[in-house]
């Protein structure tokens, strides 16, 4: 992660989502909005810049418990919940494989750091997605669809989450997606917010822009 104080920040409301990958991320009827950055100079190591991670979980976290793919079930760290997958038969296990809708476990996190941690879980191929609670547990709908959900495009969004949360392409983006305005603007105000606080250039282009 890059610690440089030159980091500049963007909040989009529209963008190109076929070249940024984020289609399929977005369910039935919701809205959403796209982060993104500049770090000068180019750094090395391009993952995500840590204050703007800390500034997605810190605020996160504070809206509910996040709800996880669980991608690598080591090392993990403190303030995780894992909800292991229901087990199927192995001829099952290998069409679903094919089909690309194998049940993940679910791993659910109530701090930044855990929430961090699991963010960093394959974030870079796009494969990790968070959702934002409402209540302490998920569905067994909700739950289901994010251990399976590869493409939520089919998907009403789900009415026991605040927000999803997940990667752009090459993991150079945070999207948050929201069933209403609302709620996404708050999501989205948190973290810039939080990141003028750090002292960070945010600039957000409001719809109609």
């Amino acid at each position: 992660m890059s610690n440089s104080p030159d980091i500049f920040v963007q909040i989009l409301y529209k963008w190109d989502e076929a070249n940024e990958q984020t289609a399929n991320l977005r369910p039935v009827n919701s809205i959403a909005a796209l982060l993104t950055w500049t770090v000068l100079p180019l750094p090395i190591d391009e993952c995500v810049p840590e204050p703007i991670m800390r500034a997605v979980t810190e605020t996160a976290t504070t809206s509910g418990t996040l709800a996880f793919r669980l991608l690598f079930n080591a090392d993990l760290p403190d303030g995780l919940t894992v909800h292991p997958a229901p087990r199927a038969w192995f001829g099952r296990r290998v069409v679903e494989r094919l089909f690309h809708c194998w049940p993940a476990d679910i791993a659910t996190a109530t701090t930044p750091h855990a929430a961090t941690e699991m963010f960093f879980q394959n974030w870079h191929l796009q494969d990790q997605t968070a959702l934002v609670q409402r209540n302490d547990t998920l569905s067994r709908e909700t739950m289901d669809h994010l251990r399976r959900t590869r493409d939520w495009r089919g998907h009403d969004f789900p009415a026991d989450a605040r927000v999803l949360i997940a990667p752009a392409v090459d993991g150079e983006g945070v999207l948050f997606v929201a069933a209403d305005a609302h709620e996404l603007e708050r999501a989205v105000r948190a973290v810039a917010d939080r990141l003028r606080d750090e002292g960070l250039v945010v600039t957000i282009e409001h719809r109609g822009e």
